[in-house]
């Protein structure tokens, strides 16, 4: 009970907000923090003999009017060593100051003309913080905002999809709160840290950190619009739609009382009127096969709102509590590509989360932090059709949605312990992060059955509709399909499936962690990090993931201007949620999950075998392990440049994928099988491995007054044989030929830049750039040809004049009756390029310098997409279909909207 109390509560490390003044010379701001980047209050900063300053509550401190020029800046508090400070004003960034707790004087020197970067024993490749400027370059809009994110953090060499964005220090992934809220943001931050389970590789990590309460009353107000006519049509769209965007909010905070705690409220809505657009092949009136696009409006309604309260219980404890609300409607999800507009559903979905936090600094060595999270998930979806749902391989998917009319509720308590102890040359961390997740879920996926048209074999017509005796053919899912409808022969589905019985999926997921991690400062520039994390949950039960890390850091000289590091790691992964639903959803008892090869179109079970599939647990399933190691290294460069060089080796075993395990002998659905009569059972086992290899090469350039930029490159070599998804299977159970091939979507090359202009008439210009090169993508045949219950079968080489061949950018190919092991994810997508601007100018429209409220008004164009890069996210991977080879689907086009915000 002692520790459920103490986890009641927790600490947090509170951002700076960056303010402007007018005067002859330019603000110094900065945080003064200790070496475990625990805040510290009541620090009292010198200025070149001037008046004192002092930190404020969350560690944060300003000088309004700094002249052009160096400086000396001393800090000092009680309890740590006092530091002095030499700068070059104006200073490219804010200051990061470290106290020690030493009885010893510190002197660092951060000109602008040789300014040291920030490092640790355990940063290695693209970390980086984003603040200021940086931050208010970004997109405002949530779903804009969150895939650039997610493309800066691949850069770590990770899936985009896999990011993990977690907020205010707590581990469990979640939405973003408002942007206005945001102070900064920290991207793969010590991945190779025992606090961390991500590996470099598992698709990055993202914290956000929101901005504390402020000491007087400081509000904003603000409105994005962007309409149809500053928006490109977007890419396959033979029109262009009614696209809008509306965005409008505030936000406020100040003091509850005269001192010791503040609050922050936020609220926002957003209209995203949006379009899907349908590319599609499909079937005239006459059966006459016809491109079939058009767009499909996809509107978004969107409320999210923040409260937060930070109450200073003592001179040595601070109380933190927040809540989050994001609640929003979206229309028509689903449809777009090759599914049509009857496909789409209507989506509700809520999150409400409600957060405590406590520090407490038992001594200038020994700080506790505890932090809980209660977080109540939602979401109704409704499909806008309940039909059988019509799958016609490479062509379109028709129908009702397979989702059905599904609801989903979730409890999630994250519960977060942890100490720091702090000596002279060590900073020792341990700690408990537990995770509860409680699951009540009505899921009706394919309770409305789905018919599959993979086309094959079939007999030649003749001009009449009747079979020629003797003579066949290979036809297309959508030849079949025309047959099926006419009543022709060859029309008959490739297969009928359905799933049966209750929707009720109800469980319980417990997951923790226990971490220790001590960084060693050794002396003469070495430092040593190393730790060890222990993971154990049940469903399925876990309890052997032992990972141990250590990371060496050297700096050769004085200053810094060289650091070498190298990181060794192991990494557990862990089974979700999803894993544990889809498990329980095909038990085969509650729901039984039924497959009819051949069945008759329109009456699927008359005179059929139907074969049934269950999924489980290999009952000595271990965990994914990952083993990594990095060397690299910066140097800073004069006039401001800082190059960082890094390279990666990575080996994964244990890795979990799903087989068949009662697979047909005879590859014949109702055949012979080693137990069960038409049965499949997929078993989810640890026998998967992959392996990779990353080169990251970056360069930043933050000392110039006018330009200030970054850019860099990363070069992912990472294969597998699961496809990094525990229910991938081979395309046969019984070799692992031509599985070990790279990710679906993981780029083979990540580019990104981002800069920030001043220019004439306070006119300021940022951007950010991505691009992604190298992304695969499967080619099937459409069907199952070895009866296993998984329609992924690749096809295989064949030479020309072969029956069904089709020729290919990999030679000659056919669905079946050929030579060889086809490559898993043979397919390359295009190169993708986002560029992201924004455009803004702030009016000041006090001229006081000294005003407490001073009231800035600010403008801002920004674009996504900006170059309308026709960025592909799609191409027919169906061999001989329509679509065969042919790009269909890509994300949106150009983008623009105007913003007006003011702040007072």
């Amino acid at each position: 009970m002692k520790f459920l109390a103490a986890a009641a509560f927790a600490a947090l490390a509170l951002p700076h907000v960056l303010a402007q003044t007018a005067c002859t010379g330019t603000p110094l701001t900065g945080v003064v923090h200790d070496s475990t980047q625990a805040i510290i209050p009541g620090a009292l900063l010198t200025l070149d003999s001037g008046p004192a300053a002092t930190s404020s509550s969350d560690g944060h401190f300003r000088f309004a009017c700094v002249p052009e020029g160096s400086h000396r800046l001393v800090v000092a508090a009680p309890g740590f060593a006092t530091q002095t400070v030499t700068l070059r004003s104006p200073h490219p960034a804010s200051l990061d100051l470290l106290l020690k707790v030493e009885e010893v004087e510190t002197n660092v020197d951060v000109s602008g003309d040789d300014d040291t970067p920030a490092t640790s024993t355990t940063s290695s490749g693209p970390t980086q913080t984003i603040s200021g400027d940086r931050l208010h370059a970004l997109a405002d809009d949530p779903d804009d905002l969150t895939r650039q994110l997610q493309q800066l953090a691949a850069a770590a060499g990770g899936s985009p999809a896999n990011t993990v964005i977690a907020v205010d220090g707590f581990q469990d992934g979640s939405k973003l709160p408002p942007k206005s809220t945001i102070a900064y943001i920290k991207v793969n931050p010590d991945l190779f840290s025992a606090e961390y389970r991500e590996p470099p590789f598992g698709g990055g990590r993202v914290e956000v950190y929101t901005k504390p309460g402020q000491s007087a009353y400081h509000g904003a107000l603000f409105a994005t619009n962007g309409s149809p006519w500053m928006n490109a049509r977007d890419p396959f769209s033979t029109s262009k739609a009614s696209l809008g965007k509306q965005r409008y909010g505030f936000e406020l905070t100040g003091p509850i009382r005269q001192k010791g705690s503040d609050f922050v409220l936020a609220l926002e809505h957003r209209s995203i009127d949006n379009f899907a657009v349908v590319n599609a092949v499909t079937l005239d009136s006459t059966g006459s096969p016809v491109r079939t696009v058009g767009n499909v409006a996809t509107p978004q309604r969107l409320w999210i709102g923040s409260a937060k309260v930070d109450w200073q219980l003592g001179p040595k404890n601070t109380f933190i509590a927040s809540y989050n609300a994001n609640v929003n409607h979206l229309q028509n999800l689903g449809a777009g590509g090759t599914s049509l507009a009857e496909v789409g559903y209507d989506s509700q979905q809520s999150e409400h989360m409600l957060r405590f936090s406590n520090i407490t600094t038992a001594s200038v060595h020994l700080m506790h932090e505890a932090r809980v999270s209660l977080r109540w998930n939602g979401e109704n979806d409704t499909p806008a059709s309940n039909a059988v749902a019509v799958q016609v391989a490479g062509a379109f998917t028709g129908g009702g949605n397979t989702l059905g009319p599904q609801h989903r509720r979730e409890l999630n308590m994250e519960i977060l312990d942890d100490a720091i102890l702090t000596t002279k040359n060590h900073t020792l961390k341990m700690g408990t992060q537990l995770m509860i997740y409680r699951e009540r879920q009505r899921l009706t996926t394919n309770f409305n059955g789905t018919y599959t048209f993979g086309g094959g074999s079939a007999p030649v017509l003749s001009a009449g509709g009747s079979a020629v005796p003797g003579q066949t053919t290979t036809i297309t899912g959508l030849e079949q399909y025309r047959r099926a409808l006419l009543g022709l022969p060859g029309g008959t589905p490739t297969a009928y499936s359905n799933v049966a019985g209750s929707p009720v999926v109800n469980f319980t997921l417990v997951q923790d962690a226990l971490f220790i991690q001590d960084d060693w400062n050794v002396g003469h520039g070495v430092h040593i990090a190393s730790g060890v994390r222990y993971y154990l949950q049940n469903n399925p039960d876990t309890f052997s993931s032992i990972t141990p890390r250590i990371g060496i850091l050297w700096s050769p000289n004085a200053k810094g201007t060289w650091t070498l590091h190298g990181h060794f790691g192991m990494f557990a992964g862990r089974f979700n949620k999803g894993d544990q639903s889809e498990v329980q959803r095909m038990n085969g008892i509650d729901r039984i999950t039924s497959t009819i090869y051949s069945p008759v179109y329109g009456n699927p079970f008359s005179g059929a075998t139907p074969i049934h599939s269950i999924r489980s647990y290999n009952p000595h399933l271990s965990n994914l392990t990952w083993a990594a190691e990095n060397i690299g290294g910066t140097r800073t460069l004069p006039h401001g440049w800082n190059l960082s060089i890094d390279y990666f080796l990575a080996r994964i075993w244990n890795y979990t994928r799903s087989l068949n395990i009662n697979s047909p002998l005879n590859n014949q659905p109702t055949g012979p099988r080693p137990g069960p009569a038409n049965l499949n059972i997929f078993e989810m086992q640890a026998s998967g491995q992959g392996r990779a290899n990353v080169v990251f090469i970056g360069v930043d350039q933050h000392s110039y007054k006018k330009v200030q930029f970054s850019f860099g490159g990363v070069r992912v070599n990472l294969v597998d044989d699961t496809d990094d998804n525990e229910f991938s299977s081979p395309q046969s159970s019984r070799t692992n030929a031509g599985e070990l091939a790279r990710r679906t979507g993981q780029p083979l090359w990540n580019v990104f830049a981002n800069g920030t202009l001043k220019l004439p008439e306070k006119l300021e210009l940022s951007s950010t750039f991505n691009g992604h090169g190298g992304s695969h993508y499967n080619v099937t045949t459409g069907f199952d040809n070895n009866g296993d219950g998984n329609f992924n079968d690749r096809p295989q080489y064949a030479t020309a004049g072969t029956p069904g061949a089709v020729s290919t950018q990999w030679g000659w190919l056919v669905a079946s009756g050929g030579t060889g092991a086809f490559q898993r994810n043979a397919g390359t997508l295009p190169w993708t390029l986002y560029l992201d601007t924004n455009l803004q100018r702030a009016f000041k429209l006090t001229h006081n310098a000294k005003a407490e409220h001073p009231q800035t008004l600010t403008l801002n164009v920004r674009s996504a997409n900006m170059i309308n890069h026709r960025n592909v996210t799609s191409v027919g991977g169906v061999l001989g279909s329509p679509l065969f080879g042919v790009p269909y689907a890509a994300d949106n086009g150009r983008r623009v909207e105007a913003g007006l915000r003011y702040a007072f």
